[in-house]
């Protein structure tokens, strides 16, 4: 049971935020971009999904992702607040709530299987660096060292390979394609793979409506499609309680 419940934690913090990357925490390293490349890519993605400042402006996002896990309906909500460093995760099985994350003043928790529970620093590090939406915007907030690692093959479609990488050892990658610019694929240690696809318009960003996981904490490889996607809304301070 305890393993199902650190299953669909891990899996609601993957679908929280369609845009964002996954695996690195904060940890104080020293920031490197190394090669050209990396500011290269990392431009072209931001301009493919609507423009640095376009994207600037957004203060919090809110999503509902649906997904099918061991045939149970899953629903994950989740809010991110950027402006306020404050991040909410709702996931339901069933229609019923089986775990909540919140994040908030810098401290966290989770209640699952009825149990409260304060996070540890590394979990906290690692909300923390959600509540940041479209992460390739704060590398310096976030401190994290990127490296061009060449062109690779993403299902066919030649892609651009950036490594980021904390100072404590995590690292993730992140593939973007050399065609369009979009983000194709994050791939992880902590997280397995999230290959992104069907990028729609959402108040004139480009957002990628499906996720397909697969990570070393689940028994399968999910998809997970998202309902709902809203941008700048007034949050209601209860909501984070």
């Amino acid at each position: 049971m305890k393993k199902t419940v650190l299953a669909f934690w891990v899996l609601s913090l993957i679908l929280l935020n369609p845009g964002e990357s996954r695996g690195a925490s904060i940890e104080n390293p020293v920031i490197s971009t190394e090669e050209n490349s990396v500011e290269e890519v990392i431009s072209n993605y931001l301009e493919a999904i609507g423009g640095k400042q376009k994207l600037m402006e957004v203060r919090n996002l809110e999503t509902v992702t649906v997904a099918e896990f061991q045939g149970m309906s899953l629903e994950i909500h989740g809010v991110s607040d950027r402006e306020n460093q404050r991040l909410l995760n709702e996931t339901k099985m069933n229609g019923n709530l089986v775990a909540k994350t919140v994040f908030k003043d810098n401290k966290g928790t989770i209640v699952a299987m009825g149990q409260e529970k304060e996070l540890e620093s590394d979990q906290l590090k690692a909300l923390l660096s959600q509540t940041y939406i479209f992460p390739e915007l704060h590398l310096e907030d976030l401190e994290l060292t990127a490296t061009y690692e060449g062109e690779e093959s993403v299902n066919g479609e030649k892609a651009h390979k950036l490594k980021l990488k904390a100072s404590n050892g995590v690292e993730s990658t992140e593939y973007y394609s050399v065609e369009s610019g979009l983000k194709l694929k994050t791939a992880s240690g902590m997280t397995g793979e999230i290959v992104y696809g069907d990028y729609q318009e959402v108040e004139g960003i480009l957002m990628p409506m499906k996720m397909t996981i697969s990570s070393p904490n689940m028994p399968m490889s999910l998809e997970g499609n998202v309902k709902s996607i809203k941008f700048n809304q007034n949050l209601d301070d209860a909501i984070f309680e």
